[in-house]
Formats: structure tokens, C-alpha cells, sequence
């Protein structure tokens, strides 16, 4: 379990600009009246180690799951190329308030187009909801399926009926990874300016297909992949989001909300806008291991 020990702001440099509070995703951050940052005890535990706090602290005074700056940032490179691209891509869900223009859209489309994918004839499909009050009039049913998720995931037989249909490996993710979050309310925060689902984005890319269809599972990964990346080439901000056709999925209402076709699957989304605050710092990843063979 993790421990305050390893989570730390020091208030001697803390400049109280808040943009830490803003930019973690799981809320774990807050900033009180007198504007001191703390982080909230009973939340530490839903840390992601995305290090993202870190990442934008200008005065290099927060300090998070135990990282350390000098051991896992570094500094970015001035190159332009498709590495530094990569180095500076972060997942973004603080945006500022506007839709991406047209034009964007398009270029990312584009990149898309260009993806690999599986079949010859691929199958994959994207609706672009580029409308904030569209994504607002969707967000009050994605929350309600998620407050249903949690008393299955509280029932011992739907989670059996979860683990029989999607495997382990989903009932685990689900178990450890969403329901803490939902239990603390964050898929509850709705307003216009942010939300804990779409994270405030006045733009939203889905990917589905027919059901049946061949290998647009893999296809549709491949795809937002590339719809990042391109975004990110554009100076824009993206996330991958699982919790918007996780809803969609389940919902006849939302499926109609964005026109997309009751026998389709809707596999991942992506939102995306202008980045509200920006990275100072590239956050290092490892991969968890590397077998070569020779």
C-alpha cells in the first residue's frame, strides 16, 4: 500500500500555481484555501506513477510514488523528428475550451488512413463528435452505467458471468484499476469545464466496426495509435479513452446519441484538444522486460 512517505510537496519552493492539482488524473492532488498543495490521504492510492504532476512542476517541488527528477525525467530534445515526437507526447486531459478546427480533424483522419491494419478490406469506422454540449448531453448515461458496474462488480456472480465472458484479465482491470475510481465518484464529475470521463474535451473520436467483422479490434488500435501521434505532430493534446465505448456498448440511448449503428462494436475512443498547460519535462518508461535472443 502506498504511504504519504512517498508522496511529497515541498512547500519551501511550491510557487501555489496549482497546475499539478489540474493535471492529475486521478484527483489525488489538492489545493487549499491558503493555496498550499497537499496531497489528499485517502486518495494516494488511486496514483497512476504517470508522473505527470512532476512533469509540469516548474520549481521541481512535487514529488510522487517515490520518483525522483533526476532519475525519472529527462530533458527534451530539440530534434524534429519522429523520436522526439514520441518523447513528447504525453496522455492530456486538461484542455483549453474549444473544438479543433476542421482542418485538424482532417489531418488526422488522414494519418489514420495510412495506419496499417489487419484485413485487406479493413472494417473500422469513426464518428467525430466535435460539439461539447453533444459530449455533455452523453456524459450523465456514461456515469450511470459505470454506478451499475460497480454493484456488479460488488456481486459475486456477475463477476463470475464478467470473468466467464471477458476473462480474467478484464475482471482484474475492472476490479483493480476502475472500481476504486468509481467508488471515490470520480466518473460522478460533470461539469462543463471537466468531467472525469471525457476529461472536459470539446472533441471526441470514436473507432467501432460491425460486430462481426474481421479483426477491427486490432485495427481500431492500431488506428488511434496513429490519431495520437498525428495530434501530437499538430501541437494538440490526446487521451485514449476505454470508458466512452465501454458505455456505448451497453446503451441503445448513446448508440442513437451519435448515430452510430446498433450492431456495431465500439472499441476505444480518443479526446482531443489544445493542451491547457505545458510539459516541461519528458516522464522515462520502461518496458517490463526485454528477451533477446541472438
Amino acid at each position: 500500500m502506498e504511504t504519504l512517505v512517498a508522496f511529497y510537496v515541498n512547500p519551501e519552493s511550491c510557487s501555489k500555481c496549482g497546475i499539478c492539482v489540474d493535471v492529475c488524473p486521478a484527483l489525488i492532488l489538492e489545493k487549499d484555501n491558503s493555496g498550499k498543495v497537499n496531497f489528499k490521504p485517502d486518495y494516494i492510492h488511486l496514483c497512476l506513477g504517470c508522473g505527470q504532476c512532476m512533469a509540469v512542476c516548474n520549481t521541481k517541488s512535487v514529488f510522487a510514488k517515490g520518483m525522483q527528477y533526476d532519475k525519472d525525467f529527462f530533458e527534451f530534445s530539440e530534434t524534429n523528428d519522429f523520436f522526439s515526437l514520441t518523447e513528447h507526447r504525453r496522455s492530456v486531459r486538461r484542455f483549453k475550451p474549444k473544438p479543433i478546427n476542421e482542418e485538424e480533424i482532417n489531418k488526422i483522419l488522414n494519418a489514420v488512413s495510412q495506419a496499417p491494419h489487419g484485413d485487406s478490406h479493413h472494417h473500422v469506422e469513426v464518428t467525430i463528435i466535435n460539439n461539447r454540449d453533444k459530449i455533455m448531453e452523453a456524459l450523465p448515461l456514461m456515469s450511470q452505467f459505470y454506478d451499475k458496474l460497480q454493484k456488479w462488480l460488488h456481486n459475486p456472480f456477475m463477476r463470475s458471468i464478467i470473468k466467464f465472458r471477458k476473462g480474467k484479465h478484464t475482471l482484474n482491470t475492472l476490479t483493480n484499476h476502475l472500481l476504486p475510481r468509481i467508488e471515490k465518484g470520480i466518473y460522478k464529475n460533470i461539469s462543463y469545464d471537466y468531467d472525469g470521463i471525457t476529461r472536459g474535451a470539446h472533441t471526441l473520436l470514436i473507432f467501432h466496426a460491425h460486430k462481426d467483422s474481421e479483426e477491427h479490434i486490432e485495427d481500431s488500435y492500431i488506428f488511434v495509435t496513429y490519431a495520437t501521434l498525428a495530434a501530437q505532430a499538430l501541437g494538440l493534446g490526446s487521451t485514449i479513452i476505454g470508458l466512452v465505448p465501454a458505455a456505448l456498448n451497453k446503451s441503445d440511448e448513446l448508440k442513437k446519441m451519435f448515430n452510430i449503428p446498433n450492431d456495431h462494436d465500439s472499441v476505444v475512443s480518443l479526446i482531443v484538444g489544445y493542451p491547457k498547460y505545458k510539459y516541461l519535462r519528458g516522464i522515462k518508461r520502461e518496458l517490463k522486460s526485454v528477451n533477446n535472443i541472438f
